[in-house]
């Protein structure tokens, strides 16, 4: 079904092969009638484009003004049975998804210039014991403001996507159950999450499902939950406090507080970025990183999984924010001035908060590294510091990469606009040219709006 508000009219899709239209108003609510070649699986709507999925991988595209013909007749991108289809607010195009965990990003203008940019990718997969297992993608939702979109499957996750830089923005905890459906409100603001059983296992499944749900996220809550942690540490979250950072295009980049003092990255670790952090290391034990300020705080990682932890760490240490007096971090600061990386490690091995952070951070929320997931996960953190001083230097600052993996920061060059579209570039140039996953997560450290 979907709704077009500027008639009042019901649009409803059915296996007889007819897209009807309904006003509950009228003195007869069917208005029109309109026959398909085939099944009508899944309709949606933009503006008075309708996109119409069918059986046999069939797509009808209607301009509802004039419904005696479609305007475009497609076949699907992908190779398998349509299972959930959604338009994009822009008017642009539509994703689809099919019952064999992939999704493809389509686009209406049917010119070859556009076409070339429509894609399809793998996702809602799992390897357990070495054995791939493929769940059906049960609904796609596009979110009214940012142009991004949610997918819901069988493996009951849900994911974020920023479909223009072709990467995950997050995966929300494991639910109970499959996702059936979800929708955002039409601010964006929440997200509608219906959990119940799909029978993908038969009957034998339904024996075993909890009862079905429907559960509403306010989105943002899990920065909350960073937040939190932070201010437990001794952030005075009235100075600073992390935002989420949905996507790499300017638009998106713009909706973020300004300014931005640190930012952290999840990322997916691949051989080509493995061989790519070894051959700089290399260098920078040769060369050296003569503009980076010295007293850049900086701790080696030997926690093993505390690569969360370490890099909220790199952000709060390394900005010019304020802290509780005598809290756990300003203590930890403080203890570790006139220590070596290693042994900055080695006294946050005994420090019993900051381990509790990590065991939070490691099973929830927008930090989560999720366990479930046929690749590792790491996070890393940007913060803009001062070039060295003295005839030599050129000024300025430089955005710095702080990893507790690394041999010591990463000089990524001079910050010549603003911070965070400036680590923006680093991260495509960097980290999304360098793998074709598309499991990437990114907060901002941000001053405070009041």
């Amino acid at each position: 079904m979907a709704y077009f508000r500027e008639s009042n009219a019901l649009i409803t899709g059915s296996w007889d092969r007819t897209l009807r239209f309904w006003d509950s108003r009228a003195a007869s609510a069917q208005q029109s009638s309109h026959d398909t070649p085939e099944r009508v699986y899944q309709i949606d709507l933009v503006n008075n484009t309708l996109v119409a999925a069918m059986a046999s991988r069939l797509f009808n595209i209607y301009d509802i003004r004039r419904m005696d013909a479609p305007l475009q007749q497609r076949e699907s991108s992908l190779k398998f049975m349509t299972r959930s289809l959604a338009c994009m607010p822009d008017g642009q195009g539509y994703a689809t998804a099919s019952v064999e965990g992939r999704i493809a990003v389509e686009y209406f203008d049917p010119s070859p210039a556009v076409q070339e940019r429509k894609y399809a990718f793998k996702c809602h997969r799992q390897t357990i014991n070495d054995v791939d297992h493929v769940w059906p993608v049960n609904a796609l939702a596009f979110h009214p403001m940012y142009n991004t979109f949610a997918s819901a499957g069988s493996d009951a996750t849900v994911s974020i996507w920023d479909h223009k830089v072709k990467k995950r923005l997050r995966q929300y905890p494991k639910f109970a159950n499959p996702i059936s459906s979800l929708a955002f409100n039409c601010d964006g603001t929440k997200l509608a999450i219906a959990v119940s059983y799909t029978w993908d296992e038969g009957e034998t499944g339904l024996k075993m499902a909890e009862r079905p749900a429907i559960i509403v996220r306010k989105l943002g809550d899990e920065v909350k939950v960073l937040n939190s942690w932070s201010q437990k540490a001794g952030l005075v979250l009235s100075q600073a406090q992390f935002e989420d950072v949905y996507g790499l295009d300017p638009e998106l980049l713009a909706m973020v507080p300004q300014p931005v003092k640190a930012v952290v990255l999840l990322f997916p670790i691949s051989d080509l970025l493995e061989d790519k952090r070894k051959e700089e290391d290399d260098k920078v034990k040769v060369e050296g990183q003569p503009l980076l300020d010295p007293t850049i705080f900086w701790i080696k990682q030997t926690i093993s999984n505390a690569c969360g932890t370490i890099g909220l760490l790199h952000a709060l240490a390394n900005s010019n924010i304020t802290f509780s007096p005598e809290s756990a971090i300003a203590r930890f600061i403080d203890e570790c001035k006139d220590k070596t990386p290693e042994e900055r490690a080695k006294l946050l091995e005994t420090t019993p908060l900051f381990a509790n952070i990590h065991a939070e951070a490691a099973s929830g929320g927008q930090t989560q590294v999720p366990t479930d997931l046929d690749t590792n996960l790491h996070f890393t953190c940007f913060v803009p510091a001062p070039a060295t001083r003295g005839s030599e230097s050129p000024g300025g600052y430089r955005i710095v990469e702080l990893d507790g993996r690394r041999t010591g920061p990463v000089d990524r060059g001079e910050c010549e606009g603003e911070f965070l579209q400036e680590v923006a570039k680093v991260v495509k140039e960097n980290y999304l040219a360098n793998t074709s996953s598309m499991q990437f997560s990114m907060v901002a450290l941000c001053s405070s709006s009041g």
